[in-house]
C-alpha cells in the first residue's frame, strides 16, 4: 500500500480499507478506532480476513456485495443498519473496485451518518406525533432540514404553493420559490435560524403556476442534540389581505387627492373673493353697504369652515 497516500487517507473521518480477493485487509486506516470506540486497533487488524474483524458484516450480506464487485468490476454504493458493538449505527459505504486487468482489489469507504439518521428519525417522529393537528390546520406548516430542504409540508402548505399533491414538494427548498428580493430575506432568517434564533417576516413567493403570493411566516429553529437540524415554520398566506391594505392605500390615497384638491379650488376664489371684499369695507360706504359687506365676509367665511371641515374631517358642517 505505499503508493496509497496514507497520511491523508489516516487523517480522515470516513473509515477507509482495501481488501484482496480473499477478503484479507491490506490497508485500513485510524477512522476505524474511533467508529469502535478503541476497540479496534487499525494496526492489529491488517492482515487479517475482514469476516474475522467484522464477523457481523457476513449476517449483513456484505460478503455477497464484495462478491458482486469482484465478478463485475462495478462499484457498489449501500447504506447499512448495523448493531456494533451494542449500539445501532447507520452507515452509506461505497465499494470501488481496484483493477489491473481484472479486480484484485476493492477500496472501501465507509461513513457513518448515524447522527444525520438519528435527526431525521426525530424529525419524522415530530411530523407524526403532530400529523392529525398539523393536517387538520388552516395554516401551512413546513419542515426543513439543516440544508434547508422540505421534509415536511401539509395540505395547507402545498395549497400556498400550488400544489396538489405535496409530496412534491419534499427535497424542494423555499428558496426555489422566491425572487432575489426574496433570498436576501430568506438567506438573512436562515443564518438567524442557525443562531437559533425565532423568525416572523413577511415574503413574496411564487406559486408552482407562477403567480404571486404573499405569506407571513413564523419561524422556529430546530435544535436536536445541541446542534441544528433544520426549522418549523407556519406559513400564514396574506395574499388576499395585501390587496385589501393595498385597496386601502389606494382610496386613502384618493381621498388625501380629493381633499387637497378641494382645498386648491374651493379656498383659493374663496380668499380672493374675502380679499376683495375687506377692500371695500376699507372704501367710503355708507352704514347699509358696509352690514351687506359684513355679511357678505360672514357667508364667505361660514363656506371657509365648512370647506376646512370637509377636508380635515370630512364631515360637512361649519
Amino acid at each position: 500500500m505505499a503508493k496509497l497516500p496514507e497520511v491523508v487517507l489516516g487523517n480522515l473521518d470516513e473509515v477507509i480499507h482495501v481488501v484482496d480477493k480473499n477478503m484479507r485487509i491490506l490497508f485500513i486506516n485510524r477512522a476505524i478506532e474511533h467508529l469502535s470506540k478503541g476497540k479496534i486497533k487499525a494496526e492489529d487488524a491488517i492482515g487479517k480476513n475482514l469476516y474475522d474483524v467484522f464477523p457481523f458484516l457476513k449476517e449483513k450480506g456484505v460478503d455477497k456485495q464484495y462478491e458482486r464487485v469482484f465478478s463485475t468490476g462495478r462499484r457498489l454504493r449501500t447504506e447499512e443498519e448495523i448493531d456494533y458493538y451494542g449500539e445501532k449505527i447507520y452507515t452509506v459505504t461505497t465499494k470501488i473496485p481496484i483493477k489491473d486487468g481484472k479486480t484484485r482489489k476493492v477500496i472501501t469507504i465507509m461513513r457513518d451518518v448515524t447522527a444525520l439518521k438519528k435527526t431525521e428519525e426525530s424529525l419524522r417522529e415530530m411530523a407524526e406525533k403532530y400529523s392529525t393537528i398539523v393536517e387538520l390546520a388552516r395554516e401551512g406548516i413546513c419542515i426543513d432540514d439543516e440544508n434547508e430542504r422540505m421534509t415536511f409540508v401539509n395540505d395547507a402548505f402545498a395549497r400556498i404553493l400550488g400544489y396538489e399533491n405535496k409530496e412534491e414538494l419534499i427535497g424542494k427548498k423555499l428558496l426555489d420559490f422566491v425572487d432575489n428580493e426574496g433570498k436576501k430575506i430568506l438567506n438573512e432568517e436562515i443564518n438567524s435560524r442557525r443562531k437559533n434564533k425565532s423568525g416572523r417576516y413577511e415574503l413574496k413567493i411564487y406559486a408552482k403556476d407562477g403567480k404571486p403570493k404573499d405569506i407571513l411566516v413564523s419561524s422556529t429553529p430546530l435544535i436536536v442534540n445541541g446542534k441544528y437540524a433544520g426549522s418549523i415554520s407556519v406559513n400564514l398566506d396574506i395574499t388576499e389581505l395585501k390587496k385589501a391594505e393595498n385597496e386601502m392605500k389606494r382610496a386613502l390615497e384618493e381621498e388625501r387627492k380629493f381633499k387637497a384638491d378641494t382645498a386648491h379650488y374651493f379656498f383659493n376664489p374663496l380668499c380672493i373673493a374675502k380679499g376683495y371684499l375687506v377692500l371695500a369695507m376699507k372704501d367710503e360706504v355708507d352704514a347699509e353697504q358696509r352690514e351687506k359687506l359684513k355679511a357678505i365676509i360672514n357667508a364667505v367665511e361660514r363656506v371657509e369652515n365648512v370647506v376646512k371641515n370637509v377636508v380635515i374631517k370630512g364631515e360637512v358642517r361649519e
